[in-house]
């Protein structure tokens, strides 16, 4: 007795029409795969793309806006706070770079008077510390950048955690000279 599984036909090979049917099936399979991890490779390739473009891309300059400053930021005081002549050794691989400058605070015009006493009588010593480790430690692109932005920002953090209250609300560095030996 035949089954419809064992029959044989007159000139059809069994056993190739298995292979041939596994063969279609294992190479559906890895075309399958392959498509698979092209598809990831594609996606990872492209993730990276954007990731670097985000990080590398340039800043676009703000627009500042035409309206006057509000009336809480132009209340301010410039209190001085010295004049410095600082030595960097690390900007730049064997040479010291000189750096003068005249310190200039931006306070609320309440507390001038207050962070005045503080800084030229009570905290000067540590004020001027603090100024000072902020130039020793920045980098040559920090010294260099035309409006200081890192070195100000550096600065107001230190003399604020001096004088353990945030009295400065902007730096002003003026007469700034550089002189590379």
């Amino acid at each position: 007795m035949a089954t419809d599984t064992e029959t044989e036909d007159p000139g059809v090979d069994s056993e190739a029409d298995a292979s041939t049917e596994e063969t279609a099936v294992s190479g559906n399979n890895s075309k399958a795969k392959l498509l698979k991890v092209g598809g990831l490779l594609l996606l990872v390739i492209t993730l990276q793309i954007g990731i670097s473009y985000w990080l590398l891309a340039p800043e676009q300059p703000t627009e500042l806006p035409d309206e006057p400053m509000p009336e809480e930021q132009t209340d301010t005081a410039e209190v001085p706070i010295d004049n410095f002549s600082v030595t960097n050794n690390i900007a730049e691989p064997g040479a010291t770079i000189h750096v003068t400058f005249n310190l200039v605070a931006l306070v609320g015009e309440g507390a001038a008077s207050d962070f005045g006493g503080m800084v030229k009588e009570k905290s000067k010593a540590r004020v001027k510390q603090a100024v000072i480790q902020v130039v020793r430690k920045s980098s040559l692109s920090d010294l260099n950048d035309p409006q200081l932005g890192t070195m100000k920002r550096m600065m107001k953090e230190a003399i604020n955690k001096v004088l353990k209250k945030s009295y400065v609300t902007e730096i002003v560095i003026s007469e700034y000279r550089t002189m590379t030996q």
